[in-house]
């Protein structure tokens, strides 16, 4: 099933469980008997879609799961025919009668319309040992001559069947991932897929949201056979907009008049299309594709991400900047298959603009010579990418052609800045500061609660953000925070911090072990352990320091034991510690990075040198005995 750009509310599942209310349980337990999906290309182009289901129910929340069942439906998919029925263990056969089919129509939480649709069907309350039986057939005129289907699932399959015929010129397919028992058939025109005895899918932690599916076939016929295939389709769709209107014109005159530079007239319109126009869609059939004129998008000010870039992309041309625009996928826990061309697996639209001459930071988001500008996000300024545009392939859509990017990688902006300045007592009380820097997304947030929330609760999450990286039992008063927005988003936290037991109270020429919290930022060492999936995790940069004034004890040489000086740092991430004894005054700094957001087993061994190395340190307790002098 083809994706639509622009989607903000999450997968069909999420939404169909917000619009129908159906919210499945956490564990699976049925049994797929049956699942035959069979798929006719018709000479004009249409296809026709049919679908054999009979699912088992093995334990007492599987009837929640699969009842209602969801068929897909927009304004280019009608559904032909349909009958359901459920057999219980005794053998009795109960059809679905009419009344209990329902029709849902599905917006995200920022569209005022979407031509998206769920016929559901509302099964018969059934016992364990129940078989569950559906069969429908739908027809769809596809926008683009392909389509794709997930074959595995979060339950066993006994027997798996998905045929694709009728193709005929430019047929191809691929199968993206893979899923022990699957065996693959091509015939002219078309492929057969078969399974049987499917294991359920339990994904590992930080696993790419593809991994509950297993595998994915993709298939295409017609002429648009490469990415440049695809930026020529997506360049027909923009033919059909009206552009270069005078309103359009107008308007980036007047925002950018009187600014002299090149980059001031991008900040303004980029600030102008980011700020002043709302994110609302509007999504029936080929509008899930083709963006809105500019004219009415900057008129009416409002439009979805698409209608966004191209207003965007019109803007910044009056001002003699070229942009393009820039078909992306916005999905921080998965990516594009480069090896398979198609539109379906791009759910976002952003900007691209020639980086040359434009005086950018050296933390800009410019990746193959182009800055990405997002028209959709809503802090941070020219130097910010959303990191769920990070590291995805972008098709830049240039001069009828398409060119396929990686976007960069900005985990240097996106951490946090811990600084903590304690007075330890020898009765083990501390009292002191703590500040707190969060940039980029992490500010974001903040600054996006702050905007929507009350100041209760942004107090509340002051107190939780530091509840995290200080030890348990610490008191705040005195709290107070800043933001910015001038590049990546910034905010400052600070508060006066107590502790009533740092460490026990002295005892002769020692402190006792001082518990400094070991916050764990990179994914645990474990988890990489018989692994063959990649490791998805968000990039970051953190830095923490620890000043504490140790009390006065007998003698005057002072040093740290059970914690050592730690570097280890590759092209994966990186881990640093110092600890040093300055007099009285004692001094732990900590670095932890992470620079790939998609790990793939190769990798592992980089990945696991600097997880032990954080692993280990934080298993250590931090000791402080002071002689006498020498």
């Amino acid at each position: 099933m083809p994706r639509r750009f622009c989607w903000s509310a999450g997968s069909l599942a999420g939404l169909l469980a917000a619009a129908a209310g159906i919210v499945p349980p956490p564990l699976a337990a049925a049994t797929v008997l049956e699942r035959s999906i069979d798929v006719q290309v018709r000479p004009d182009g249409a296809v026709a879609e049919r679908t054999r289901l009979r699912v088992r129910l093995d334990g007492p929340n599987d009837f929640a799961r699969w009842s209602p069942y969801p068929v897909y439906l927009d304004q280019n998919r009608e559904l032909a025919s349909l009958e359901a029925s459920s057999t219980g263990p005794d053998g009795k056969t109960v059809k679905v009668s009419r009344r209990d089919l329902d029709t849902v129509q599905v917006a995200g939480s920022y569209e005022l319309h979407s031509s998206r649709t769920f016929r559901t069907v509302a099964f018969p309350p059934m016992p364990v040992g129940s078989v569950l039986a559906l069969d429908f057939t739908v027809n769809e005129t596809p926008w683009f001559p392909g389509g794709e289907i997930s074959l595995g699932s979060s339950d066993a399959t006994e027997s798996l069947r998905v045929t694709v015929h009728g193709a005929g010129a430019g047929w191809r397919w691929r199968l993206d991932g893979a899923l022990p028992g699957v065996t693959t058939q091509e015939t002219a025109g078309g492929v057969t897929v078969t399974g049987s005895h499917l294991p359920a899918l339990v994904p590992p932690d930080r696993a790419p949201d593809s991994a509950a599916f297993g595998a994915v076939l993709r298939y295409a016929w017609g002429d648009p056979a490469s990415w440049d295939g695809v930026g020529r389709w997506f360049t027909g769709l923009l033919a059909q907009v009206p552009r270069n209107a005078e309103p359009v014109r107008r308007k980036a005159r007047e925002i950018m008049a009187s600014l002299p530079g090149k980059r001031e007239r991008m900040e303004a319109l980029t600030d102008f299309v980011r700020r002043q126009v709302r994110y609302v869609a509007v999504e029936v059939g080929i509008g899930g594709y083709r963006p809105a004129p500019p004219q009415q998008v900057a008129e009416r000010l409002w439009g979805d991400c698409k209608d966004k870039a191209l207003l965007l992309t019109d803007l910044l041309r009056e001002a003699g900047i070229e942009a393009y625009p820039a078909l992306i996928r916005l999905d921080p826990q998965d990516r594009v298959d480069r090896e398979f061309p198609s539109p379906f697996q791009f759910n976002h639209m952003i900007v691209a603009v020639p980086a040359e001459g434009l005086g950018l930071e050296s933390t800009a988001a410019v990746s193959g010579g182009f800055l990405f500008l997002d028209a959709t996000q809503s802090r941070g300024g020219l130097d910010w990418l959303n990191p769920g545009v990070q590291d995805q392939e972008a098709l830049v859509v240039k001069n009828g052609q398409g060119l396929l990017v990686r976007t960069p990688i900005l985990n240097a902006v996106e951490g946090r800045r811990l600084e903590v300045d304690l007075q330890l007592a020898s009765s083990g009380e501390a009292t002191g500061s703590a500040s707190l820097e969060l940039t980029g997304q992490p500010a974001s947030s903040f600054q996006e609660l702050h905007a929507a929330g009350k100041p209760q609760e942004v107090d509340r999450a002051i107190r939780q953000v530091f509840a995290a990286v200080l030890p348990a039992g610490v008191s705040l008063s005195g709290i107070r925070w800043q933001s910015a927005e001038g590049g990546a988003p910034f905010v400052k936290l600070e508060a006066k911090v107590s502790l009533s037991s740092l460490g026990a109270a002295a005892e002769a020429n020692a402190l006792p072990p001082i518990p400094l919290p070991g916050r764990v930022e990179l994914p645990s060492p474990g988890l990489l352990d018989d692994r063959t999936l990649p490791v998805v995790a968000s990039p970051f940069s953190d830095r923490v320091t620890w000043r504490v004034t140790l009390p006065t004890l007998p003698g005057a040489a002072c040093k740290s034991e059970g914690q050592p000086e730690v570097g280890v740092s590759n092209d994966v991430g990186v881990f640093r510690q110092t600890v040093s004894v300055q007099g009285r005054l004692l001094v732990v700094e900590r670095q932890s990075e992470l620079r790939r957001r998609w790990i793939d087993p190769a990798a592992f061994p980089a990945l696991k040198e600097v997880a032990l190395a954080e692993s280990r340190t934080n298993k250590r307790r931090l000791r402080v005995s002071c002689g006498a002098t020498p």
